[in-house]
């Protein structure tokens, strides 16, 4: 009720917590609730397709940059919010979801898009890259950001003192605008619950 809220009266949200606590699903619902009642006109997704931490790299993913970034972790998380790629494609084909890595941020601007940007797995994010998306929000659109920069930060760049999630919370907390959350509570399943306390 409290994620709930802010998404509701704030323009941007922080929405904190371990894996499986429902950081996307609320944000994602929030966000295909707003557009299917008119109240936005496309939801934005940026991301920072970075590799998890201690895994191998695959490599050269062949296709178009939207074809590279539904084979990416942010394809992963919209079909397994959506439904399947075919979902995802048609809102894409629609215009009513667009995907924007932050290697092709500089320069765009959400002002007169009427939109929902939502910034996944913004742990990834030093603070340079995290102030550069920041500032692409218009005045019409919201911003959700969703992440955890405790314990998965998947580059060594990106933590510490350097973590654009942590100084978001520095530097907004406290603006009438702002609302940050910390959700607790492992919902997925009892499985991800416990692998918590490895």
């Amino acid at each position: 009720q409290i994620a709930l809220d802010s998404l509701k009266n704030n323009q941007i949200t922080m929405l904190k917590g371990p894996a499986g606590t429902g950081k996307s699903y609320l944000a994602f619902g929030y966000m295909f609730d707003l557009l299917e009642h008119d109240k936005i006109d496309k939801i934005i997704v940026f991301c920072n397709t970075v590799a998890t931490k201690g895994s191998a790299k695959l490599g050269f993913y062949p296709g178009t940059r939207t074809e590279k970034l539904l084979d990416s972790q942010i394809g992963n998380l919209l079909e397994s919010k959506l439904g399947d790629r075919t979902e995802v494609e048609k809102l894409i084909d629609e215009h009513q979801l667009i995907l924007l890595p932050l290697s092709d941020i500089r320069g765009f601007d959400t002002t007169g898009m009427n939109a929902a940007v939502y910034i996944s797995e913004a742990q990834n994010l030093d603070i340079e890259l995290m102030r550069l998306a920041l500032q692409r929000i218009g005045e019409d659109s919201l911003c959700i950001l969703d992440g955890d920069f405790s314990h998965q930060v998947d580059m060594s760049i990106y933590a510490g003192s350097n973590n654009g999630m942590r100084r978001v919370s520095e530097v907004f907390r406290g603006q009438p605008y702002y609302g940050e959350v910390t959700l607790q509570t492992i919902y997925r399943s009892k499985i991800a619950l416990q692998a918590e306390l490895m």
